[in-house]
Order: structure tokens, then sequence, then C-alpha cells
């Protein structure tokens, strides 16, 4: 664990103590080795804003309670379709992801479970920081990587990102062929980042998919689906 992601200590002048908060009981949990208890109240669930890896994350979260990993690996395939804000956190981009994956490409998804409504504050964790060990695992050795997402704000139906500029402009040719709106450039979503989980494949670069509010709400997914996938048939 890198020294970002090291809890915090307190020390009650005899014993120190890690301290994990958020705790799905609603308490303060302090741990170290296999010595646990509660040392107060917390209110209010941690926020996914604060955190800097999945490290900090699984430390406030519970997976099967708050959230869930799902993971199909097929040796065959270099080519990953992940949803890493699935569930709950940005509604239907898992049923998008498995799309794209089909039956012939890896597929990792990210869920949300969380029945408060407060998923996408809790469990967002930024691309950039996306470090899931069996996401990781998952696409070490795959040429490319495809991460869908979805955004809340008015515009067109996909913002394409990532470092993979060949496979950027196939899948804008697909997508305007199938009639869908989207830009390639000038939006608030690049995935320029080294260390975008989009971009964390073996080649360095791969296709992060933004897709608006109103698309993931039609229901319109074949279609873009096999836009993505005639695009990256050569892959």
């Amino acid at each position: 664990m890198s020294a970002a992601c090291t809890p915090p200590l307190v020390s009650n002048g005899v014993n120190t103590y890690v301290v994990r908060f958020a705790d799905p009981l609603g308490s303060r949990r302090c741990a170290i080795g296999a010595v646990e208890r509660y040392i107060g109240t917390v209110n209010k669930p941690a926020s996914a804003i604060d955190f800097l890896c999945y490290a900090d994350l699984a430390q406030s979260f519970v997976e099967g309670v708050d959230y869930a990993v799902h993971v199909e690996f097929r040796a065959a395939s270099r080519v990953a379709v992940l949803a890493p804000h699935g569930g709950r956190i940005e509604g239907r981009t898992s049923e998008i992801a498995r799309l794209i994956a089909g039956e012939e490409r890896r597929l990792y998804l990210f869920e949300g479970l969380r029945p408060t409504g407060d998923n996408f504050e809790c469990l967002h964790l930024g691309s950039h920081c996306f470090d899931e060990p069996r996401a990781i695992e998952l696409i070490a050795d795959c040429d490319t990587v495809i991460a869908v997402h979805g955004y809340a704000a008015s515009g067109p139906d996909v913002l394409l990102g990532g470092l993979n500029e060949g496979l950027k402009r196939k899948v804008a040719r697909a997508l305007r062929e199938t009639g869908f709106t989207y830009l390639t450039d000038g939006h608030r979503f690049p995935g320029s980042h080294p260390r975008n989980i989009c971009n964390r494949g073996r080649s360095g670069a791969g296709l992060q998919l933004e897709l608006s509010e109103g698309l993931r709400k039609s229901g319109d997914w074949v279609g873009l689906a096999e836009a993505v996938r005639s695009a990256a048939g050569g892959l």
C-alpha cells in the first residue's frame, strides 16, 4: 500500500490503532492485526472525492454490501471492456459494457449496490485513481482497454476520450454512420491522464466512452454497442 493509501492512526497512550471510517454499521472502527473495537459514531459516509486509490475506498465500504466486482476473464482476448462506475454509480453503464464485450472480450464491472441514493458520492473513485487489483490484473496483458462511463450534463450522445487516437477516430466514424452524436475533442472528459484506467493496458493507450444520461435512459444501446464493436473488430 502506498503512503497515500495508509489509513490514519490513533493512540490511547498504550496501543496504536488503525482508523477505518464509515463502517457500514455507522461506527468508526479501529483495528490493528486481529484487534477491533468501536470508538464513536460517524454520521456521514466517507466521500469518494477524498479517496486517492481503491485501498482508501475499501477501508470505508464493504464489498458485497456497498459494491460488487464482476470479472469475466477470456484468455484469448486482448481487449477488455470496463465499467468502473457501474451499477448505481453511473446508471446503466454495466449493461452497456456487457453489450460491447459480448462473449468474446474480457469484462470488468465495479458496481454500486447502496440503496441510499449516494452511490456516486460514496463510490465514484476517479478514473486516474482506479486501481482495484482485479481490474489491473485483467488488463495487464490487454492491448486495448475500453472504459464505459456516464455523464449527467446535456450534450452529445458520446464523448470520446483516451489516448488511442486511432481507435477514437474509428469509433467516431462508426457512431456517425449509426446516427449517434459525439465529440472527440474540446470536452471535459479527455481521458488523457496516463494513469486513467483506460490507458493502463499493455499499450498505454485506450478508449474512454462518456455516455449521456439521455442515451443511457433511452435503452438504445444495441446500436451503440455494435458501432463500438465494429470499430474495434480488428483488435
